[in-house]
């Protein structure tokens, strides 16, 4: 759930609760306050009553008007209580019960007690009543709506620049020169991210054109003492004092030579498609570099009675004619080292999507391992350089192929979408 849709929830649904609260507190207390005004009124005509009957010493006539009335029935003990009620009184002119506000009190007239009543309609205090609350609610759904536009749109805005450095920060790619433009803001708290981000990336940059550089220069370096002992050991092994022994231990220093150079050749590759050294926008037709590959292979698997079937269809696609000739190399050559004496290839080219599948004695190869660079399967030996998958997924990646590995009746699967 995202933090804006968090806080608008939470916000409104403390905002209803406390105005449904202040609501029904608010029209208990103004519902009170006009019983109270209300009970006011009938003491008005209760001290009328008493002072008319202290001045005359007898009851004024009974009174009866649009919305008040005042009666008189004599009591038969000592009176009624002092009190005040809510009752539903008949208005024979309206033919409707309404509702009455109505106070009893005792009163003595020449020694006989009286319970007088006085009742006034209480209709326009419910009227009102019923009209705050009406106003009370247009005023909560008019707020509801202008706190869901102000967090819909308002605050959206003042997130904006959080959610810029979030998608800059979803876009930033080492390989890629990225540079971090952060929006900018009134915000501290944003101004201050977008400096410590700023701050994080140019560090980031920084330490990783250091480790590129390192690698690319050690690999340069590397190339000449490598070739120097290649060749030093190529006259040992021509020299005519050797037994045969020691041309044995001299043609395993010379293999274990070959695949540090192999190795050293395969990092030097990966930091220049790292770099970005290589226009990927020239136009190639596959299926060629893929029949003069299958050409050059077919020695190679001939020597362990492979058989190849190839459906190719001419397919046309923009990249590298130099790494896009090593990463059908480096599938076919897997699929021939890896697979059995007597075993199938097939190789599939059309719309744009290129299979390669192989027969093999290996199991199912760990799908989030296997693009790894030196990883190796139990079953196999340590021949190649343990880079060839990941050189492979390294160009894919760059040039926007999708590489997928698959397992299907006992075939280990490549397939390259362009």
């Amino acid at each position: 759930m995202k933090l804006l849709t968090k806080y608008y929830r939470a916000n409104i649904l403390a905002t209803l609760v406390v105005v449904v609260l202040s609501s029904v507190c608010y029209y208990f207390l103004i519902h009170h306050v006009l019983i109270e005004q209300l009970d006011d009124a009938l003491e008005v005509e209760e001290q009328e009553v008493i002072e008319y009957v202290k001045q005359n010493s007898v009851l004024p006539a009974p009174s009866s008007y649009e919305d008040q009335a005042v009666n008189f029935k004599e009591a038969s003990g000592k009176g009624m209580q002092r009190t005040f009620r809510t009752i539903s009184f008949f208005n024979h002119e309206d033919k409707a019960h309404l509702a009455t506000r109505q106070l009893i009190f005792p009163i003595e007239v020449k020694g006989k007690i009286y319970n007088v009543f006085v009742l006034r309609s209480q209709e326009e205090t419910d009227e009102l009543v019923r009209l705050i609350l009406i106003i009370t609610v247009l005023i909560i759904l008019l707020l509801l709506i202008i706190l869901f536009l102000i967090n819909r749109f308002m605050l959206q805005r003042l997130w904006e620049p959080f959610n810029s450095t979030l998608r800059h920060l979803k876009q930033f790619n080492l390989s890629g020169k990225y540079e971090l433009q952060a929006q900018k803001t009134s915000i501290n708290e944003f101004r201050e991210l977008n400096d410590a981000v700023s701050i994080m990336t140019i560090k980031v940059n920084k330490e990783y054109d250091a480790l590129k550089n390192l690698t690319e220069i050690a690999s340069h370096e590397m190339q000449t003492p490598l070739a120097i002992i290649n060749s030093k050991l190529d006259l040992l092994i021509q020299g005519e004092n050797i037994n045969e022994k020691q041309m044995e231990q001299l043609q395993a220093i010379y293999n274990a030579l070959d695949r540090l150079s192999r190795l050293n050749k395969s990092l030097l590759l990966l930091a220049k498609i790292e770099n970005n050294q290589f226009n990927l926008s020239v136009n190639i037709s596959l299926d060629t570099v893929l029949r003069e590959k299958l050409q050059q292979l077919e020695e190679l698997s001939g020597n362990k009675s492979q058989v190849i079937y190839a459906d190719i269809h001419p397919v046309n696609i923009k990249g590298n004619e130099e790494l896009l000739d090593i990463l059908v190399s480096n599938l076919l050559n897997n699929a021939i080292r890896y697979n059995l004496e007597g075993g199938t290839i097939s190789v599939s080219l059309k719309d744009n999507l290129l299979v390669i599948s192989n027969t093999s004695p290996l199991p199912a190869l760990d799908e989030n391992k296997i693009f790894l660079r030196f990883y190796r399967h139990a079953g196999t030996k340590p021949e190649g350089s343990g880079l060839g998958l990941s050189i492979v997924k390294q160009i894919c990646h760059d040039a926007g192929y999708i590489l997928r590995y698959f397992y299907r009746e006992e075939r280990h699967e490549f397939t390259v979408q362009f």
